[in-house]
């Protein structure tokens, strides 16, 4: 399926490694122009790397997405965007790192891009959540709350910017990559992992080439009609029903 995306102008923030780096290549691999940042040069050079299958070669900017002087410079050095997706999270359960480094960091990213995604004719913004805004897990307080201010805040967006702009959530459910949590996991704590493994009515993890795949076509012009959704790519591992 051709979605669409063919010299199309798409930037990704936290897109040096796991998920991220695979939504890159998904959007590269359709013919995008992708810029993405990371706060690692090394990790940016390696992710680079990897990319040498596709047609247009993404680029890098070592960067912190907290630093908002250095954010808004790196976006307005691009002459247009069409496609935002903002996938920068502290992965962590501390309230501090929650409402700072997800909240108020997603926020002001987004309120920097906005004005320049509403002149593209193809506007999508595609936030990267977590299947932990609609379940409650055990020490994850923080971390689930923030997720579901941030669902919740997309929607809304969707509804302010209608119809010019389409706005959509990717929840992904428990993923796998070698060097995140589940893969550290598995080396270090294999009955944990097993148990994790067991609670996946698919008996596996997710692959971040999987979630991205989601997030290429959510924000590509294929699903123009999509907006205000949150995908949850999860295996059916959550068990609500979504009103």
């Amino acid at each position: 399926m051709d979605l669409g995306l063919e010299n199309r102008n798409v930037v990704v923030t936290g897109g040096s490694s796991g998920i991220g780096a695979e939504i890159v290549k998904a959007f590269a691999k359709e013919g995008a122009n992708v810029w993405f940042c990371g706060r690692c040069q090394q990790r940016i050079d390696t992710a680079l790397e990897c990319f040498d299958d596709v047609n247009i070669k993404p680029t890098g900017q070592a960067l912190d997405v907290y630093d908002l002087d250095a954010f808004t410079s790196w976006v307005h050095s691009i002459a247009n965007i069409d496609i935002f997706v903002p996938n920068v999270s502290a992965l962590s359960d501390e309230w501090d790192d929650v409402v700072y480094k997800d909240l108020l960091a997603t926020q002001q990213a987004i309120d920097v891009v906005v004005p320049i995604l509403l002149k593209s004719p193809i506007a999508a913004l595609t936030y990267i959540g977590s299947k932990a805004s609609g379940t409650t897990v055990s020490n994850a307080n923080a971390y689930g709350a923030g997720k579901a201010a941030l669902a919740h805040y997309m929607k809304s967006l969707s509804l302010t910017h209608a119809p010019e702009l389409r706005v959509n959530t990717v929840s992904p459910g428990d993923t796998f990559t070698e060097d995140g949590l589940w893969g550290r996991c598995k080396n270090t704590a294999p009955q944990q992992y097993q148990r994790v493994l067991d609670r996946n009515p698919m008996g596996r993890l997710a692959m971040p080439e999987e979630i991205a795949n989601v997030v290429a076509f959510i924000s590509s012009p294929t699903a123009s009609f999509v907006s205000g959704a949150n995908w949850y790519v999860d295996g059916a591992s959550t068990h609500h029903v979504q009103y």
